[in-house]
C-alpha cells in the first residue's frame, strides 16, 4: 500500500512539473495540515501562518520543475517551508511576545466544560512554552512534531549537523518539561 502512495505521489509530482494545477492541489492537500500547523505553531498568528503557507506554495510551484526525486518530497517541501519561516523571522524584529490564537487545527476532543477548560489551559501552557524556546530549538521541535521529519532530514533542512539537531531537540524537550512542571501541567 505504501508503494502505491509513493507511486501516486511521484505521478502527482511528475504532473506538477508539467504545470498541472489540479495535480498540484492534490499533492499539496496531503501536506496542508502539517505545513500550516508548522507555521501556526511557530509564529502563533493565523494570519501570519496563512501568509507563510501561501508564500511556501508559490515557491514550491516555481521550484517543482527543478525537483529531482532523489530524496523525499516532504523533506524538500519542509526545507522550503523552513527557509520561508527563517526569512520571515529575520524580517520580524519583535518576535518575543507573539500570542497564539486559541483555535488550533488539532485541538483535543473533550466531553465536558470542565475537561474543555483544563485542556485549553494545558494547550495554552504548551503553546507558551514552545514560543519561549530559542528559535533553533523551536524550529527543530516543530519540524519534528508537525513536519514528521526524521532527524537526518531536519539536519538537511536546517543545514545543521545531525548532533546539533539532536541537541536542539533534547534541550527543547527538557525546557518544555521544566516549564510545564513549573506550571503544574505535568508531574
Amino acid at each position: 500500500m505504501i508503494g502505491n502512495a509513493e507511486n501516486s505521489e511521484n505521478e502527482l509530482i511528475r504532473r506538477c512539473q508539467e504545470k498541472d494545477g489540479p495535480a498540484f492541489d492534490a499533492l499539496i492537500r496531503r501536506y496542508r495540515k502539517p505545513l500550516f500547523t508548522f507555521f501556526l505553531r511557530f509564529y502563533g498568528e493565523k494570519a501570519m501562518a496563512e501568509d507563510l503557507f501561501q508564500d511556501t506554495l508559490v515557491k514550491v510551484w516555481r521550484a517543482l520543475p527543478a525537483f529531482r526525486n532523489t530524496g523525499s518530497f516532504s523533506s524538500w517541501l519542509f526545507s522550503i517551508a523552513h527557509n520561508v519561516a527563517r526569512d520571515a523571522l529575520r524580517r520580524q524584529k519583535a518576535r518575543a511576545h507573539i500570542s497564539y490564537r486559541s483555535e488550533l487545527p488539532d485541538a483535543p476532543d473533550v466531553h465536558s466544560p470542565a475537561d474543555d477548560l483544563v485542556a485549553n489551559e494545558i494547550e495554552a501552557m504548551i503553546r507558551h512554552a514552545v514560543q519561549q524556546l530559542p528559535p533553533k530549538q523551536r524550529q527543530v521541535f516543530l519540524l519534528r512534531q508537525h513536519g514528521d521529519l526524521a532527524f537526518k532530514e531536519i539536519a538537511k533542512v536546517t543545514g545543521e549537523p545531525l548532533n546539533t539537531v539532536l541537541s536542539h531537540m533534547r534541550y527543547a524537550v527538557a525546557k518544555l518539561k521544566k516549564a510545564l512542571r513549573e506550571k503544574g501541567a505535568i508531574v
